[in-house]
C-alpha cells in the first residue's frame, strides 16, 4: 500500500490505460518531457499518479478509452434503438437481413470503439470499419435497396451513435466535439465503402 503523503507510482501499461492512450504514445510524451517519468534500477518507467492527473487536466472526465468502451456497449442495442418501421428502407428488410445487418453493425461499432481509443492499431480499426461497411452494402443491395435507401438507413444508425455521445455520455463540451469529429471521419469512410458495392444504375439514354 502507498503510505500517506507519498506518490503513487504506475507502470507504463497502467499509466497508458489510465490516460486511455497507447503505450508508445505515452512513451513519446515522456521522451518529449510532456510528462515526468522515473526509471527503476532495471530501466523500467514509472509515472506518478498525480502527474498523470495533471496531464489530463480534468481528473474525473471520461478518458478516450472509456468513451470507446461506452460506444462499443451501445452497439449491443444499436439494432433495437429507435425502430423506424414506417421507413421505406426498413420495410424492405426481411427478418434474416435485419439479423445480419444487426451483426454487421455490432462489428462496425467494435471497429469504431477501437478507432476512438487511438493507438498504433487505429488504422487497422478503420480498415475493419470499411470492411463492415462493404458487408452492410452487400446485405442491403441483396434486398434490392436503392443506394439512396441504403444511405437513409446509414444516416439513421449514424444518428443513434451521435445520440450516444451527446446524450448518454457525460462528456464535457470539448471532448464531445472531439469525439463527434472523430466519429464523423470514421463513418464518412464507412459510408463510402458501403455505397461502392452497389451496382451502377442503368443509363436512361440506353447506353
Amino acid at each position: 500500500m502507498t503510505s500517506p503523503g507519498r506518490p503513487r507510482w504506475l507502470t507504463l501499461g497502467e499509466a497508458s490505460r489510465l490516460l486511455g492512450v497507447d503505450e508508445s504514445t505515452l512513451r513519446a510524451w515522456a521522451d518529449a518531457g510532456r510528462v515526468r517519468a522515473f526509471r527503476t534500477p532495471g530501466g523500467h518507467r514509472r509515472f506518478a499518479h498525480a502527474d498523470l492527473e495533471a496531464l489530463w487536466g480534468q481528473p474525473r472526465a471520461p478518458r478516450p478509452l472509456q468513451v470507446a468502451r461506452q460506444i462499443r456497449r451501445q452497439g449491443r442495442t444499436l439494432a433495437r434503438a429507435r425502430p423506424v418501421p414506417r421507413a421505406d428502407w426498413y420495410g424492405e428488410l426481411d427478418p434474416e437481413t435485419r439479423a445480419r445487418t444487426a451483426q454487421i453493425c455490432r462489428a462496425l461499432m467494435a471497429a469504431l470503439a477501437g478507432y476512438l481509443a487511438g493507438g498504433a492499431r487505429r488504422r487497422l480499426h478503420l480498415v475493419a470499419g470499411e470492411r463492415a461497411g462493404r458487408r452492410l452494402g452487400q446485405a442491403l443491395a441483396a434486398r434490392a435497396l436503392l443506394p439512396a435507401q441504403a444511405a437513409q438507413a446509414f444516416v439513421h444508425f449514424r444518428g443513434v451513435i451521435g445520440d450516444a455521445v451527446t446524450t448518454r455520455l457525460a462528456l464535457p463540451p470539448d471532448q464531445q466535439l472531439r469525439a463527434l469529429r472523430q466519429i464523423d471521419a470514421f463513418l464518412n469512410r464507412v459510408m463510402v465503402a458501403m455505397l461502392e458495392v452497389f451496382p451502377l444504375g442503368r443509363r436512361t439514354d440506353g447506353r
